[in-house]
């Protein structure tokens, strides 16, 4: 026996019920890959929260010990 790839020993049915099951399958698949890709976007956008308003205080905290210095004097024609 040869067998050589891409040849066809016969021709395919077409089986309904197999297409069901291989639409089914994919469905599941990209279902379970969206809800992935949602959960990781959640904890994403979760983390940037927390680091935002860790940052704040930090950023709050600081002006207390350090405020910012007074801004210049402002300047006019006659100067």
């Amino acid at each position: 026996f040869v067998f050589m790839l891409g040849t066809s020993s016969g021709s395919l049915q077409y089986d309904p019920e197999i297409e069901r099951t291989a639409r089914a399958n994919r469905k599941g698949v990209r279902l379970v890959k969206e809800a992935a890709r949602l959960v990781e976007l959640e904890h994403i956008i979760s983390e940037e929260e927390e680091t935002t308003e860790e940052e704040v205080l930090i950023e709050m905290a600081d002006n207390v010990q350090n405020p910012p210095p007074p801004p210049p004097p402002r300047r006019t024609l006659g100067d």
